[in-house]
């Protein structure tokens, strides 16, 4: 049977939507929710109170924590920038892309799987969420992540799983 896409091609195609990922990394952040969402997360880190979310001062209790969590730790380890805010949801978007492959090669060819996961990495909303980080970015990898070692473990049995 004849392949669809050759190992290069396939190399290429991911590759070149790693890239687009990475460029926008160091686009601005988008305003209102983002802005707010990476300025929570500066003053979480600034005060070191990260069970109390503020928001200029103020009690914030509208979001999950995780997501300023990770950008606190991400501007903690690689200072104040706009792709150390977004690298959070980078890392996430990566992990369902992934996850995805590896959830669909469970079930179908190689080939399949390719396709699956391209077409979730080059989905506009995909692309949107990296840039205008929220909690869907995490919440979209860690569902999938979980999908696919919940079917891995009912199909194999493994352990690991």
């Amino acid at each position: 049977m004849a392949r669809l896409f050759s190992k290069n091609t396939t190399l290429y195609l991911f590759l070149s939507v790693i890239v687009v990922y990475i460029i926008g990394l160091f686009v601005d952040i988008m305003d209102i929710d983002a802005a707010q969402y990476a300025s929570i997360s500066r003053e979480m880190l600034e005060t070191k109170s990260f069970l109390m979310l503020k928001n200029r001062g103020q009690d914030y209790l509208d979001k999950p924590p995780l997501l300023f969590w990770l950008s606190s730790f991400s501007f903690q380890i690689f200072g104040y920038h706009n792709w150390s805010y977004k690298l959070p949801s980078f890392l996430f978007a990566l992990l369902a892309i992934f996850s995805t492959f590896k959830l669909a090669r469970l079930y179908y060819d190689e080939d399949t799987s390719i396709l699956a996961a391209l077409i979730l990495a080059t989905c506009q909303a995909f692309f949107l969420i990296t840039n205008d980080c929220r909690t869907d970015t995490m919440l979209a990898g860690s569902v999938i992540f979980a999908i696919a070692h919940l079917a891995a473990y009912l199909k194999t049995g493994g352990v690991l799983n």
